[in-house]
């Protein structure tokens, strides 16, 4: 569903988090930062600090689900990200609030040998970018002097992959991956039943993200209350993430002045 008023909107999501005990989930990269050429210049846009603060401190939950490791993104995030769980690698690393490391599966260490195999048959390109997380990773090409180019090269370079490495494309990238060890989608079903949620505001702005739209799904058909933001402005953005959520927005600043409505009215 797309509609551009901010209003309801922020009506929904109000009602949303007001079943308490309510929880928000969202994605870093695009969703709470614009998204840019180097990874590690993400940073998140104005407003966006205050407002996981104010979030944090009233609803059950606040959750970063995101594909960079779970100390990168508190990283970005700054103070806050120590208020926060974080969600690192696709569902494969947990932060606690105020913990020093993440919980990853207990065989991390062979997933990272698959990873860096799968990774070894990249070339060095012009403005290929390659961000190693360790239990994955990613390879932007946006910055290359052609990007479809770029893609059919990255495509082929990993058209066979150690066993238990899968393939996903994002914006401008490749992601390689753990199979069939955990999702952004099964990281929002394990948030929803640890904390007994019985509202949740889900947002993001990429493919990986629609595990999480229809995570929530299947929690409303079991009686939560749920809303899934698409945050998907831009050519860049696949017209699938819109089609997963209830709602789209046009930027990662039109979320914002989403929260800002929602958190004016949420109980102190």
């Amino acid at each position: 569903m797309t509609s551009d008023g901010a209003e309801l909107h922020i009506q929904l999501a109000r009602d949303v988090l007001f079943m308490a005990p309510a929880g928000f989930v969202t994605d870093l990269d695009g969703t709470l930062s614009q998204i840019v050429d180097e990874p590690a210049a993400a940073r998140p846009i104005a407003d966006v600090p205050e407002l996981l603060r104010v979030l944090a401190h009233r609803l059950a939950v606040v959750a970063v689900v995101t594909g960079r490791s779970a100390a990168d993104a508190r990283r970005i995030l700054g103070p806050v990200g120590r208020q926060l769980l974080i969600v690192g690698n696709h569902g494969l690393e947990w932060l606690a609030p105020g913990a020093e490391e993440p919980q990853a599966p207990v065989h991390a260490e062979g997933l990272r040998a698959a990873v860096r195999a799968a990774m070894a048959a990249v070339s060095p390109a012009d403005g290929v970018v390659i961000d190693d997380k360790g239990l994955s990773a990613t390879v932007h090409y946006r910055a290359a002097p052609d990007p479809i180019a770029a893609r059919r090269m990255l495509l082929a370079a990993f058209r066979i992959l150690p066993p238990g490495i899968e393939l996903r494309e994002g914006r401008r990238s490749v992601e390689l991956r753990p199979a069939g060890i955990g999702d952004k989608g099964s990281a929002v079903a394990r948030i929803a039943e640890e904390h007994a949620l019985r509202g949740l505001l889900v947002a993001g702005d990429d493919v990986t993200d629609i595990d999480m739209f229809h995570a929530a799904d299947a929690l409303r058909a079991q009686g939560v209350s749920t809303l899934t933001l698409a945050v998907a402005g831009g050519v860049e953005v696949s017209r699938a993430v819109s089609d997963a959520a209830d709602v789209t927005v046009p930027s990662p600043e039109a979320l914002v002045r989403i929260l800002q409505g929602v958190t004016a009215s949420l109980p102190g």
